[in-house]
């Protein structure tokens, strides 16, 4: 008996694994981190979610699961994107005889000592072979984290790397702000990019989790929507172009699902005390240096002590990160600022690949 479950339950899995493959408009795949900010050394999880087949297929009910095949990466602050697939474990109520698999998702995790914007991104490839055409879908599903030696909203804030673009072979949605750190009743701006170019006039959904609530936008000529944030939640912001891109003997058209979810946060309690020093923390890597020690070099072109001796006292008011930012940039390495809080002060981070 307990054999004959188990093969039922396979069948079943089978089943829902084979139902990833059906077009663009029967499901949505999308991932949601467990904390949008957390400490260094701080395991992050990530839940793949599947489903949605109400309110118009715009909601956050679970039906069916990411196919066997599908991918989770993870986009580091220097840019290295890499597999973390191995990480995912299974969550949920399993099949049984008389039932399918319940409430069912995935969970992947990662952890990094290096404080900066992390952006997760979940891929998946299919084809569906109905009985007079065939179709194929290419989704890309991306949520966030920032890591942070402070982990509050107000030290990650003035991150900048979540906009980089990490799925340039499919429909992508690029946020225009900080998806980590985002408050009520702010002015937001979400891009959408198909094969890394920008796709306008096409339909964009916001939806909010507590109560499936959704916003149909549109986007304008450089693929852009812009909205106001609406009170602390989740939100699932999703696209489904389609193309007539065919193989033929394969598929006849390709349909696109490109997803992303952000959390709206409260603002935080205002910390107590006063900022102990002008000079800000810098970290190398993950790593806090002294400035007399950093040295980023590519060619003839470097960022050296001298060079951050003379500007960095400076770098919390924005002018001398200006200018640290441009030299780290043209030495191949990439900037980020954390602004001071409570009785701590900003921080410098540089990323070298």
């Amino acid at each position: 008996m307990l054999l004959k479950k188990k093969l039922v339950g396979a069948a079943l899995a089978a089943v829902l694994t084979l139902s990833a493959a059906v077009p663009a408009f029967a499901h949505d795949g999308w991932s949601q981190t467990s904390a949008p900010i957390v400490a260094q050394n701080q395991v992050s999880y990530v839940e793949l979610m599947y489903g949605n087949h109400s309110n118009e297929h715009k909601s956050y009910r679970l039906d069916g699961q990411w196919g066997s095949s599908s991918k989770v990466f993870v986009t580091t602050p220097a840019g290295v994107k890499s597999d973390i697939t191995g990480t995912r474990f299974y969550t949920g109520e399993p099949a049984t005889e008389e039932t399918p698999a319940l409430n069912n998702y995935f969970v992947a995790s990662f952890k990094s000592n290096i404080p900066g914007a992390y952006i997760i991104s979940t891929e998946a490839d299919s084809v569906y072979k109905g009985a007079d055409a065939s179709s194929r879908t290419l989704r890309s599903a991306k949520s966030f984290v920032a890591v942070s030696d402070i982990p509050v909203l107000e030290r990650v804030s003035a991150l900048k790397g979540f906009a980089k673009q990490v799925s340039p072979d499919r429909a992508e949605l690029i946020p225009q702000f900080n998806p980590a750190a985002v408050t009520p009743d702010e002015t937001v701006s979400v891009q959408l990019l198909l094969k890394g170019k920008p796709l306008g006039s096409t339909a964009v959904d916001v939806i909010r989790r507590s109560n499936s609530e959704a916003t149909e936008l549109k986007t304008d000529a450089n693929g852009v929507l812009t909205f106001k944030t609406g009170a602390a939640d989740y939100y699932l912001v999703r696209a489904k172009p389609s193309t007539s891109e065919a193989v033929e003997g394969e598929y006849s058209t390709t349909n696109y699902e490109a997803t992303m979810t952000f959390t709206v946060q409260n603002k935080s309690v205002k910390l107590p005390g006063t900022v102990i020093s002008a000079k800000p923390h810098i970290y190398v890597n993950g790593s806090l240096v002294a400035a007399s020690s950093l040295t980023i070099a590519q060619g003839t072109t470097k960022v050296d002590a001298a060079f951050i001796k003379q500007h960095v006292d400076t770098a919390y008011q924005g002018k001398g990160l200006v200018t640290l930012r441009s030299a780290a940039e043209a030495a191949g390495a990439s900037v980020e600022y954390f602004p001071a809080v409570g009785g701590n002060q900003a921080a410098v981070a540089i990323y070298t690949k």
